[in-house]
């Protein structure tokens, strides 16, 4: 049965909350929203100022709790009380946890990485501009020929090396610090596969391989955020391609810094 009557929703820190909406539970996380059910919950309950959402489990098995903690203890019973009210009689006796969805929010590494771009973006723009008026201040104009193409190469190199490397870090983080477990493809898909989290959810990332099973790596403190395990080959391919670019970036900033000492030398006729 649905939810008719009010019931609180509870907010906690920074934009989480847990709240009742039709048929189904949303718990709102930092960085996830989890759809729940209400055919998955066995009960409800209060454990202070923090509310257990049991799911339903198979006779003999421990059942996967959902807690969402610092709420209001008041608000919290009003809440159990109302969602227990709404449950159906007779809970199904299947994992819960297999009828859970979940939706990112966003990855605030990502978001990360593009403010690292645009500030490297600016200030190597800034450096460039300043060599320019430098020479152009000291009579050597001439020295902009060398520095603008040289250092827009270098910094567009050095730009595009930092942020596609930005995989390989993560991977590299989560094989060190991270959960890692075989992900099975999921039935009838070809390029997508499962995994279940601490918590017992399956959650799905997505990879084009020939295998039943790939090797993936999780955030323990974040599920969600999931990297597929690629082999020692294709890292050290990628690892060299990174390192090409970023050389390339590194011989072009040098050569802008080369052309405006050499404009300021007067060497060349500069």
């Amino acid at each position: 049965m649905s939810i008719t009557s009010p019931i609180p929703t509870l907010r906690g820190p920074d934009g989480t909350g847990l709240r009742a909406e039709g048929q189904a539970l949303l718990l709102r996380r930092a960085r996830e929203e989890l759809h729940i059910p209400l055919k998955a919950v066995a009960r409800v309950r209060v454990e202070g100022r923090t509310v257990a959402v049991e799911l339903t489990a198979p006779a003999g098995a421990t059942p996967h709790v959902l807690r969402f903690a610092d709420v209001d203890e008041a608000a919290a019973t009003a809440f159990a009380d109302g969602v227990n009210a709404a449950l159906p009689e007779r809970p199904e006796t299947v994992d819960g946890a297999g009828y859970i969805s979940s939706t990112r929010l966003g990855d605030p590494s990502v978001g990360r990485v593009f403010r690292v771009i645009k500030r490297g973006a600016l200030y190597g723009t800034l450096a460039i501009v300043a060599l320019c008026v430098l020479v152009i201040a000291t009579g050597h104009a001439a020295g902009i020929v060398i520095i603008i193409p040289s250092g827009f190469l270098g910094l567009f190199f050095l730009v595009l090396g930092w942020a596609t490397s930005y995989p390989s870090r993560e991977e590299r983080h989560l094989r060190k610090h991270g959960v890692t477990v075989a992900a099975e493809r999921a039935p009838g898909e070809q390029s997508v596969y499962l995994y279940k989290d601490p918590e017992g959810l399956s959650r799905t990332v997505g990879k084009f391989a020939d295998t039943w099973t790939i090797d993936v790596a999780y955030d323990p403190q974040d599920p969600g955020h999931v990297v597929v395990l690629r082999s020692r080959g294709v890292r050290a391919l990628d690892l060299a391609l990174t390192g090409s670019g970023l050389l390339i970036g590194l011989v072009g900033a040098a050569g802008a810094v080369t052309g405006a000492v050499l404009a300021l030398l007067g060497v060349g006729g500069l």
